[in-house]
C-alpha cells in the first residue's frame, strides 16, 4: 500500500524518494511519449516530482483519487505549461533514445493488437507517434494517458478534471480522425511509389 509512503513523505521529505522510485518510469514514460524527446521529457518530469513534493502537504486520498491520478495531474500540467511557451510543436522522433523504444513501458497496448512482426511493430508505433502529434493537445494528453500510460478512463477523468463520458467521446473522436490521417499517410506513401515505379522501369528497359 502506497498511502502509509505517503503519510511519511508529507512529514519526512527523505521518505518522498520511494514514491519517486515507484512512478519515476510511469510518469517520464508519459512525458517521452507526449514529446517525443528523451532529454525534454526528463526535464518535465523532474519538474513534475519537485512540485508534487512541494505540494504533497496539499494531497488529500479521497475515493476515487489516487495518488497516481494526482501525480499525473502534475505532470499534465507540465507538459501544457511548455506547449503554452512554445510557438512551435516538436517534431516527434524516437532516434534519441532508442533503447527505450524497446521497452515494453512505452509502448502502446493498441499496438500488441495489430500482431505484426517486431519491426513493423515498431514502424506502426512510430507512425502513430507521428500522427497522434497532428491532434490537439488534449486529444494527445487523452489518448497517450489511455494507450501508452494504461489508464483507466476514471483515472484519466480525475487527472485531467473531466466527466468519464465527456473522456469516453474525446478517445472515439480522437482515434477516428488517427485513423484518418494513418489512412491518408498509407495513401500518399503508396502514390510516392507509384511515381517511383515507372522511373524504375524505364531505366531497366533502356538497360536491356
Amino acid at each position: 500500500m502506497e498511502e502509509p509512503l505517503i503519510v511519511n513523505a508529507q512529514s519526512d521529505p527523505d521518505a518522498f524518494g520511494r514514491l519517486y522510485d515507484m512512478y519515476y518510469q510511469p510518469v517520464f514514460g508519459f512525458m517521452y511519449n507526449r514529446t517525443g524527446n528523451a532529454e525534454l521529457a526528463k526535464d518535465l518530469t523532474s519538474e513534475t516530482f519537485f512540485q508534487a513534493l512541494k505540494n504533497l502537504h496539499r494531497y488529500k486520498p479521497r475515493k476515487g483519487a489516487s495518488f497516481k491520478s494526482w501525480l499525473f495531474a502534475i505532470g499534465v500540467a507540465q507538459v501544457g505549461n511548455y506547449y503554452r511557451s512554445r510557438s512551435k510543436f516538436l517534431e516527434v522522433t524516437t532516434d534519441e533514445a532508442p533503447e527505450l523504444i524497446g521497452r515494453d513501458d512505452f509502448r502502446p497496448d493498441i499496438a500488441y493488437r495489430m500482431g505484426e512482426d517486431e519491426k513493423e511493430l515498431e514502424a506502426q508505433i512510430t507512425l502513430l507517434r507521428t500522427m497522434m502529434s497532428k491532434l490537439n493537445q488534449r486529444q494527445q494528453t487523452i489518448l497517450t494517458l489511455r494507450f501508452f500510460s494504461h489508464m483507466t478512463v476514471p483515472e484519466i477523468a480525475t487527472t485531467i478534471g473531466m466527466k468519464e463520458g465527456t473522456v469516453k467521446s474525446h478517445i472515439h473522436r480522437a482515434l477516428k480522425k488517427l485513423q484518418i490521417l494513418m489512412l491518408q499517410e498509407e495513401e500518399e506513401v503508396q502514390a510516392r511509389q507509384m511515381e517511383v515505379l515507372p522511373k524504375k522501369y524505364v531505366r531497366q528497359t533502356a538497360q536491356n
